[in-house]
């Protein structure tokens, strides 16, 4: 982040809690744990809940594929590699900073190809910089392994996911 930036930023100081300016102050200045507790202690799950009853369970109840198919706006279950899907999930069974919804979350993504689409694997987008727009490099931020090390870290992940430039389509 450049100096102008930076004191565009700090104008934001005064925002009232809760606004998006005050959010981008407060991630910029407050020390990251801090700004993890502040909003993400009890964060709003509402879309996380959407995208698992829509998405993620029918994709992983082979009695619901063609529901998600579906949901999702495929045109045939074909499109779904459900493969990838369960190859990720698995690789991911042993990672106990994540439950099994977000487990199943990033499986659903190689299953819809985002893993594909990068040309990478998960341990490499767990250690990217800008993890939710892969073909964007950036030089700060967080990683996601750096972001499941905090608590409430596992929240902030369950919030962006679905939020991702890759689902606008």
């Amino acid at each position: 982040m450049n100096k102008k930036d930076i004191e565009r930023i700090k104008t934001y100081k005064n925002y009232p809690d809760g606004s998006g300016k005050r959010g981008i102050y407060d991630y910029v200045f407050l020390p990251f744990h801090e700004y993890l507790e502040k909003y993400y202690s009890t964060p709003d799950l509402s879309t996380w809940e959407i995208w698992q009853g829509k998405y993620i369970e029918p994709a992983f109840d082979e009695n619901r594929h063609d529901e998600m198919v579906k949901n999702f706006g495929y045109v045939k279950k074909d499109f779904h590699d459900f493969s990838a899907q369960y190859e990720v999930f698995n690789h991911l069974a042993y990672d106990n900073r994540l439950d099994d919804e977000t487990r199943k979350f990033i499986g659903f993504m190689a299953g819809v190809g985002f893993f594909k689409r990068y040309d990478i694997n998960v341990e490499e987008w767990f250690d990217m910089l800008n993890w939710s727009h892969p073909e964007h490099a950036m030089e700060e931020g967080k990683t996601i392994n750096e972001i499941l090390k905090y608590p409430c870290g596992d929240n902030m992940f369950k919030v962006s996911l679905p939020q991702m430039p890759f689902w606008r389509r």
